[in-house]
């Protein structure tokens, strides 16, 4: 099967429903964004807005701009908010206002201390004659050791709003996560339109980051955990959480790299086979874009789950 795309984006491989995939491909998608793409849209664009405008005090037009720009990203697309969003906007950007605020609060101080090299930067890199494209939400030169990973450092951050915070061996295997690092290692990035795409120096070890938005509102309960010393200690409702539940953090070693690549060709060849399995879930299915052109139920063996 010849795929319907020229390049694979890295969210193509980390779906966990291929079926949801081709789906996407072939453009069916309900013409309505449901609330927690918009939400996690509206929350990246205000943070991207404070790091590229270097304004940290306004969360207010951080969080204005955000809405504006996930509108018109929206309408390139061809889709809108759905009614829920639309009449529950308020409270959306009001919660939205709480983590933006609470990300200047916490990390302007440290980003203050690194070399900004990008936001939404798009990427590239072939491996094998196939080529993959992806966008790095955002890349920093820790040039001050701010987040004490090592001075000079490259940071790429990966902005997530998801309701469940990650594991370690979740970011390890995690293909997204896997991509970034590739592409710092053997891809190219668009940083500036004149110089067109090309490689960033000293990339080989960079770290990847994945900020836990949610986790920037303040504990809803009291609640015992480890803090970032590593004691267990109590926090009361209204307190902030430690900095380890926020920014999740993994490494990849040049010796994972023949798996890495390994696992990705996988995937690829899985979606040139045609085979496109559904991943049903009682939860996730009701909130998918694709719902309404999904055949989920259809539970026919490998045939059934196959496009040719």
């Amino acid at each position: 099967m010849n795929l319907p795309i020229s390049e694979i984006h890295s969210t193509d491989l980390t779906d966990s429903c291929p079926r949801r995939v081709l789906l996407r491909w072939e453009g069916k998608l309900l013409p309505h964004a449901p609330t927690a793409l918009v939400r996690g849209m509206i929350a990246g664009a205000s943070c991207q807005f404070m790091h590229e405008a270097g304004s940290w005090d306004d969360p207010d037009t951080a969080v204005a701009w955000g809405l504006s720009q996930t509108r018109k990203d929206l309408e390139e697309d061809r889709r809108d908010m759905t009614d829920s969003v639309t009449k529950n906007l308020d409270g959306i950007l009001a919660e939205i206002r709480t983590v933006v605020e609470q990300y200047s609060l916490r990390f302007a101080n440290l980003f203050s201390r690194t070399d900004f090299v990008g936001c939404e930067t798009p990427c590239k890199m072939t491996i094998d004659g196939v080529d993959f494209a992806s966008h790095t939400d955002l890349i920093v030169r820790d040039s001050g050791n701010a987040f004490g990973f090592g001075k000079d450092r490259l940071l790429i951050f990966d902005w997530k709003w998801r309701m469940d915070a990650p594991t370690k061996a979740y970011l390890a295997r995690n293909m997204q996560f896997v991509m970034y690092w590739l592409m710092a290692n053997q891809g190219t990035f668009l940083i500036e339109e004149w110089a067109g795409y090309r490689p960033i120096e000293n990339a080989t070890d960079a770290k990847l980051i994945w900020v836990h938005l949610p986790h920037l509102k303040p504990y809803g309960r009291k609640t015992i955990v480890k803090d970032d010393e590593g004691t267990e200690r109590e926090f009361k409702k209204g307190d902030t959480r430690p900095t380890h539940s926020i920014l999740r953090h993994t490494d990849y070693l040049p010796e994972h790299r023949e798996d890495v690549v390994a696992a990705i060709l996988k995937r690829v060849e899985m979606y040139r086979s045609g085979f496109f399995p559904a991943n049903p879930d009682p939860i996730k299915c009701h909130l998918c874009e694709a719902e309404s052109f999904c055949y989920r139920f259809d539970t026919s063996p490998l045939e059934g789950d196959r496009h040719g």
